[in-house]
């Protein structure tokens, strides 16, 4: 299979991406199969992307509203690592923001050490809003992650200091700042070698993914995280308004997006039809695992009258509770949460509710990048971030967490 080049991406190097503003679309198409692919050329509704290499051998503008003739959507490279910003995205982002073109900007991640995560999302937002990106104007796209290979010493390689945990800290933190769930540009190619075949970090999040040169086979899904929601089919399709020397036109990475342009729309903020909803999709959390799914768990087990310690450990003690609750409810007595077991858990909260299942919900929205205290108590100020939650991931904002905003929330 032809591989994605990054240099279009990163400055040549001297020294990863969108279908709905939410979780949803990314959930609903995980389960494509490969005998109902299409070629790029079946799509229509198509966009480009773009970084300084589109201006590097002429020095010359890109004449963006010739470029939204023929296109609906545009991503542009705002940043790299912990300080590159790109030398043309400020003046490319003010000048597709005066055309029709639906929008948003990319930072190519590109770690110099294990724990650079949160500063090269905080270097990001600071760029993407003094550009004058909101993530909520009419027209803007959800902003984008881009992580793929980076070139050293002429090869292209896996990032030394690349870890999944900081990839999950980049987009929670610009989840945060932005309040609306990013895209992901990357290839299943990139998990497997890269990331030891494990995009778990990625579920949830709407992919954008790069496959060169397929004809009717659509991009590989990522394994742990699903099918594409954009495709990047070519990095040289000769684009009406791209420069290039002596007069010719110039050539660009062109994308199609798999839904409709009324879906596109309601993902920039101008109404139009959402992505319809996936079934609910849960993870397994089973002995061994660590963090706040399992807290999760171990609470609202509590909820339900099977009181164990939230430690956030799924130890011994937690898998007995889990069976003697899968044994009370008629489930499958195994000790593994999958999605039977989640649906009998989960219970419904709202403002006035108390309790070990509001705990719950309150660390599910800190993890998720909406803070709330950890009281046990459904206040205004919990009711304030479940309703930002729901509108984030296209779900009815009623302030109301009933199993399909639980099934999102710890579905991240």
């Amino acid at each position: 299979m032809p591989t994605h080049t990054p240099s279009r991406h990163g400055p040549r190097r001297t020294a990863v991406a969108v279908a709905t503003a939410s979780l949803t679309c990314g959930a609903l198409l995980a389960g494509a199969s490969g005998s109902l692919a299409a070629p790029p050329g079946s799509y229509v509704v198509k966009g480009v992307d773009t970084s300084h290499h589109n201006h590097d051998a002429t020095g010359k503008s890109i004449d963006w509203q010739r470029v939204a003739g023929n296109n609906h959507f545009a991503f542009l490279k705002a940043t790299q690592g912990t300080g590159y910003k790109d030398p043309w995205f400020a003046r490319d982002f003010k000048a597709v923001s005066a055309t029709p073109l639906l929008r948003a900007p990319y930072h190519f991640f590109d770690p110099k050490g294990t724990k650079d995560g949160a500063a090269q999302a905080d270097h990001f937002i600071r760029t993407a809003r003094a550009a004058g990106y909101t993530g909520a104007r009419a027209g803007e796209l959800p902003p984008v992650l881009d992580v793929e290979t980076v070139w050293v010493n002429k090869k292209e390689v896996c990032p030394k200091a690349l870890r999944s945990d900081q990839l999950g800290v980049f987009l929670k933190r610009v989840k945060s700042a932005f309040r609306v769930t990013p895209v992901v540009y990357t290839r299943a190619s990139f998990v497997k070698e890269c990331m030891g075949g494990n995009g778990q970090v990625l579920k949830g999040y709407p992919l954008w993914l790069a496959r060169y040169g397929s004809d009717a086979s659509e991009p590989q899904s990522v394994p742990g995280a699903g099918s594409w929601t954009f495709w990047q089919y070519t990095e040289s399709e000769r684009i009406p308004g791209m420069p290039a020397k002596e007069g010719a036109v110039g050539t660009a990475d062109r994308n199609v997006f798999r839904g409709t342009l009324g879906q596109l729309r309601a993902m920039a903020n101008l109404g139009g039809t959402p992505m319809p909803q996936p079934p609910d999709s849960w993870p397994v959390v089973k002995s061994g695992q660590r963090g706040v799914d399992v807290t999760t768990v171990q609470l609202l087990l509590t909820a339900q009258g099977h009181t164990t310690a939230a430690d956030g450990v799924f130890g011994p003690g937690t898998a007995a509770q889990v069976k003697a609750f899968q044994r009370a409810n008629g489930l499958t007595a195994d000790g593994v949460v999958g999605s039977d077991t989640w649906a009998g858990l989960v219970v419904t909260v709202r403002s006035g509710s108390s309790g070990p299942a509001v705990e719950a919900l309150q660390r599910q929205l800190t993890d998720n990048g909406y803070p709330a205290t950890a009281d046990g108590v459904f206040g205004p100020a919990t009711a304030t971030q479940v309703k930002a939650f729901q509108k984030a991931a296209h779900l009815t904002a009623d302030g109301v967490t009933g199993a399909r905003t639980w099934a999102a929330l710890v579905a991240h």
